[in-house]
């Protein structure tokens, strides 16, 4: 059975240094689209705090896929390529249902939640500035990152964003969003252990390095 590694497929033909060059520009250039788009969008934010955490999250997004090295143990196979890709954009799928009644009916209600969602990414966005020159969507092993949130919780952006779904789900409750929310946090919860045991086995280190962090049920 052929084992699904598009880089591995073209390695052959184009230098390896050259693929991870070509993918950081195609990610940049996506990010960096919904980044101008967030931006145009600052009118259309009620509340303004959130617009600038999912603001600032782009940013750092792209800033990260410029600076970050190469993988020192890439992704290989459906299960570190395509199901972190499809964690990356089932979130965007809870938008498709229209806010709830409920909720846009109480200020305050609303208020909380939008707040809720503003906290939340800020998380994100701090676990994402923290591990910039390692990050990556797929499964990968660049370094062990242990400062900012990461010396508490061993997977804040993960953490982040599950909470900023829960948010958008409460906002914008439906059966079939609350179906996407449990398929996407059962994907994160996969990545993580995914993440976790290719950093053990190329970083011996790792667990020693995290002992204070926590990730849920782990210890």
């Amino acid at each position: 059975m052929i084992k699904f590694d598009p880089i591995g497929w073209l390695e052959p033909v184009v230098p390896i240094a050259w693929l991870h060059r070509i993918i950081r520009a195609c990610a940049f250039t996506i990010v960096l689209w919904f980044f101008a788009v967030r931006i145009g969008q600052y009118r259309n934010f009620i509340w303004k705090p959130l617009w600038a955490a999912e603001t600032l999250l782009f940013g750092v997004v792209a800033i990260a896929f410029i600076v970050r090295s190469n993988p020192v143990d890439r992704s290989h196979g459906v299960k570190e390529i395509i199901v972190p890709l499809i964690a990356s954009v089932l979130p965007f799928g809870l938008l498709r249902t229209y806010p709830s009644r409920w909720i846009i009916g109480n200020t305050d209600l609303l208020a909380a939640v939008f707040m809720w969602m503003t906290l939340s990414t800020a998380l994100t966005v701090w676990g994402m500035w923290a591990v910039r020159r390692s990050f990556s969507i797929t499964v990968e092993a660049r370094d062990v990152v242990t400062w900012g949130p990461y010396r508490w919780l061993r997977h804040p952006i993960y953490l982040g964003e599950m909470l900023s779904a829960a948010a958008v789900v409460v906002w914008r409750w439906s059966w079939s969003n609350a179906a996407i929310f449990m398929l996407f946090v059962m994907i994160q919860l996969l990545r993580a252990c995914w993440e976790e045991s290719k950093l053990e086995r190329v970083f011996p280190a790792y667990r020693d390095a995290l002992a204070g962090s926590r990730w849920f049920w782990r210890t």
